[in-house]
């Protein structure tokens, strides 16, 4: 089973950048799972107090995920004051010292790092591969997901969120 699980996450990292059009969005649905900060503290993504939270479940090992980690900071840095917050969720079994390894050299300082260890948020969530992010509401509903790369810096796809975020 986790074979074919890595195998679905691996295929996953092939997928192309995705624009606005492929932001799907979906009736509100509650959202209750939990991940790890850095400290080893179960947190809720739901409850990070944004108007908008994207949740973004991402590897180390994802090629598509470490291309498009930049721009996901670059979003969270823009947007941050209109209520949008990035949880960048890593999937990675080796943990901190990787994930760390990893955003230091790309340079990621604004996003919110966390970690599914046992991946079990992102089975929870149904995410078919990476990287996957899901769209959370202020009430920590989902009312939307990209699976797939993102295209972050797209002037519509910000729009798209923005509108989301009721901005």
């Amino acid at each position: 089973m986790r074979r074919v699980a890595l195998a679905v996450a691996m295929l996953g990292c092939l997928a192309g950048a995705v624009g606005a059009a492929d932001l799907t969005e979906s009736a509100p649905k509650p959202v209750a799972v939990t991940v790890q900060d850095r400290d080893g503290r179960d947190l809720e993504p739901s409850k990070l107090g944004a108007r908008l939270t994207l949740v973004h479940f991402w590897a180390t090992w994802c090629a598509s995920c470490r291309t498009e980690f930049p721009a996901i900071d670059a979003l969270q840095r823009d947007l941050r004051g209109a209520g949008v917050r990035v949880a960048a969720v890593s999937l990675d079994r080796l943990g901190w010292p990787v994930i760390d390894r990893t955003v230091e050299a790309l340079g990621i300082r604004e996003v919110t790092l966390l970690h599914d260890r046992n991946r079990e948020a992102a089975q929870a969530l149904a995410v078919p591969g990476l990287p996957t992010t899901v769209v959370l509401d202020g009430e920590g509903r989902e009312i939307a997901r990209v699976i797939g790369t993102g295209d972050w810096a797209d002037e519509e796809f910000r729009r798209k969120l923005l509108s989301l975020a009721g901005k």
